[in-house]
């Protein structure tokens, strides 16, 4: 698997140092799961953050901070289960998306909304909402502008608009500059993980009603 597509510095340094939304965590840690390059930046900048932190004068902590904080550590060994010596199916959804969806895609229950096209909301806070797209072979979400930035990662399949070809770890970010309409690749059914900051601008009034109705 070749990611040709990935998050922005600013994306990366915003979630290594914690600063990003829960919404946009979602969509770069699922990322980063599938991205060993952005695992590498990401630690490198984790490096940095750290080495800024030696700098400051430590706090003071209880005389047992350090034994209540083994305790935990002992809790959570004595809790996990033995690992399986058998093989493991491919996971399509790695962590952190999994723990939204309580396991892997197979779990997901899709709502139609469309030739083709079913959705998964999965997450909403303020004006920013996540939702998991499958979309058929040759399908796609109506041509489109933003009013804000939406960020789609491949979990399976692909896609194709005027920006490029989208894979399986690619991220793709747009800006209200760019007026599109993903279409699935013809090898089989494409799975990404969305996430829009407010709602999109369809240039079909028919789609732009359904996409109000199911929260685009």
């Amino acid at each position: 698997m070749t990611i040709r597509h990935h998050p922005g510095d600013e994306f990366l340094l915003a979630h290594a140092s914690g600063a990003g939304s829960e919404t946009v965590s979602l969509i770069v840690g699922t990322h980063l799961a599938l991205c060993p390059p952005c695992r590498v930046k990401v630690a490198s900048m984790e490096q940095m953050g750290g080495a800024l932190l030696a700098g400051i004068a430590p706090a003071e902590m209880s005389a047992s901070a350090l034994s209540s904080a083994m305790a935990k550590l002992d809790d959570i060994a004595a809790d996990k289960p033995a690992q399986s010596s058998d093989p493991l199916p491919p996971v399509i959804a790695p962590e952190p998306l999994r723990s939204y969806i309580h396991g892997d895609i197979d779990r997901v229950r899709w709502i139609p909304i469309g030739p083709g096209v079913s959705y998964r909301p999965l997450l909403k806070r303020r004006d920013a909402r996540v939702q998991l797209i499958r979309t058929a072979p040759g399908a796609g979400v109506g041509t489109h502008t933003h009013r804000g930035e939406e960020l789609t990662l491949v979990l399976t399949g692909g896609f194709t608009d005027v920006t490029g070809s989208y894979r399986r770890g690619d991220l793709q970010t747009t800006t209200p500059e760019i007026v599109h309409r993903p279409v699935t690749d013809a090898d089989g059914y494409c799975v990404t993980l969305a996430m829009t900051d407010a709602p999109l601008k369809f240039m079909s009034p028919i789609v732009g009603v359904l996409g109000k109705l199911f929260g685009f």
